[in-house]
């Protein structure tokens, strides 16, 4: 070997030697930082009641969940989110259920699974008021179909 091939060989594998190391150093100080994925709070206020009028329920799509406004019983919430695989339903006002747009589960108005391949019902959510006045959703608290919340006039 002369000596112009061992310089361009001996250049090439210190080129690769500190290519290498610097990944690795990239490496062990990526792992100095979580990758952590933060969720939304499972505990949200929605707004204050004069913003949600009676009839048609309200979609949160940052929450995924409706909020029903009944002038007789007052305020429930409803999840979004499907019991099979997790998809948004959707509302029907004309057929006044819910309808998952990916595997065809249809839940009716009180969640319950009138279609599969939904195993359960939709969950519903406890609905509060908050101290400054508006309404307060909790995700962490499902409660039955029946559970309203009754805001004076």
């Amino acid at each position: 070997m002369n000596r112009r091939s061992f310089l361009s060989l001996s250049t090439a594998s210190a080129a690769a030697l500190l290519a290498t190391a610097g990944m690795g150093l990239a490496g062990f100080f990526r792992f100095l930082f979580p990758g952590v994925f933060y969720e939304p709070a499972r505990r949200f206020k929605a707004g204050y009641p004069a913003d949600f009028p009676p009839g048609q329920p309200v979609f949160l799509p940052a929450e995924k969940v409706y909020l029903f406004h009944d002038p007789a019983k007052g305020f429930s919430a409803a999840s979004a989110v499907c019991t099979h695989l997790g998809c948004t339903v959707q509302w029907s006002e004309r057929d006044r259920q819910f309808n998952c747009p990916c595997h065809g589960s249809v839940f009716a108005a009180d969640g319950a699974v009138l279609r599969g391949p939904a195993p359960r019902p939709l969950s519903w959510l406890e609905v509060t008021l908050s101290k400054d006045g508006q309404l307060q959703i909790d995700k962490n608290r499902p409660v039955t179909d029946a559970y309203h919340l009754l805001v004076p006039a």
